[in-house]
């Protein structure tokens, strides 16, 4: 039983529901959940250093390395030079690290939008403010020192 009530227990739920999808949506890609997690990483905040990718990661320099040249044999990110910095390169993601997960991701986003499309205005008003809450929450207690 879980320790939640009400919305904390959904969301426990939810969370649970998504660490699957994203489990079969690595295995279907044939990659590992470190992998796509550094895609949607790069996709999201876009181009970054090792390091900042590592950091969030949480992975050793090494690690996150070999985890960047597996995904640069695939065509799915690519190292360029850092304006800000010539000793260090950035990492991006390529039209084919967008394309690919986002034809897998497909039928995903389109059930997600047919389950907006049905919501009032102001459903879709709060549960919009709540998860950009919820996801300032996540990122806080994401950090190294939470």
């Amino acid at each position: 039983m879980s320790r939640f009530g009400g919305i904390g227990a959904l969301m426990r739920v939810h969370s649970s529901a998504v660490v699957r999808y994203l489990f079969t949506l690595a295995k279907r890609m044939g990659l590992e959940v470190s992998e796509l997690a550094a895609l949607e990483h790069l996709q999201s905040a876009g181009p970054m250093t090792m390091g900042e990718l590592g950091a969030r990661l949480s992975m050793s320099p090494g690690a996150v390395t070999a985890l960047v040249d597996r995904l640069e044999q695939r065509g799915y990110v690519e190292r360029a030079p850092n304006p800000a910095d010539r000793r260090s390169s950035l990492v991006r993601v390529t039209g084919k690290g967008v394309d690919e997960p986002f034809r897998r991701l497909r039928p995903y986003i389109l059930d997600i939008q047919a389950l907006e499309e049905r919501m009032s205005p102001s459903e879709r008003e709060a549960v919009a403010r709540f998860l950009a809450e919820a996801a300032e929450i996540a990122h806080r207690h994401s950090t190294p020192h939470s």
